[in-house]
């Protein structure tokens, strides 16, 4: 299998199917009243599902890839470098500053990474999805998000 989407996909489904069943053992419950392992039965059993499709999809395009080197290719290191120093310091700055000022920096920055936004694009994108970020999850669902310096 040269592929890398057949045995992905192999590897997805397996660890779909063994979320899935070892879920059941936390109890399914119902529609209305769902158990500790209802979640994660339908995460699994869809992480199944789309695995399954990749595999599929695998299998209708017969081009032959290089394997894990074709992966790597035409990437900047340096830009991934990047995502993962933000990402660590988002993780370290959450809590103390905030998750409006954190998120909305943290969006502001990896959307000028891409580097083909205009700033006012970059500066709306990164407030509008913060501010919708911080409805669903603060307002709508009452998750209790970090309120840092701002206090809100």
């Amino acid at each position: 299998m040269r592929n890398t989407d057949r045995s992905s996909g192999l590897f997805w489904l397996v660890v779909g199917i063994g979320i899935a069943i070892g879920s059941l053992k936390y109890g399914f419950g119902t529609l209305h009243e769902p158990g500790p392992g209802f979640i994660t039965f339908f995460a699994g059993a869809m992480l199944a599902l789309l695995s399954l499709s990749l595999f599929f999809s695998s299998l209708r395009d017969q081009k032959d890839r290089s394997g894990f080197q074709s992966l790597w290719a035409g990437l900047d290191p340096g830009k991934i470098l990047y995502v993962i120093f933000l990402l660590v310091a988002y993780t370290f700055l959450l809590k103390p500053v905030g998750f409006l000022i954190s998120t909305f920096f943290l969006l502001f920055l990896l959307f000028r990474i891409k580097g083909t936004y205009r700033l006012k694009s970059v500066f709306l994108m990164s407030l509008l999805v913060t501010v919708g970020s911080y409805i669903v999850f603060e307002i709508w669902l009452k998750a209790q998000l970090p309120k840092g310096v701002l206090g809100f």
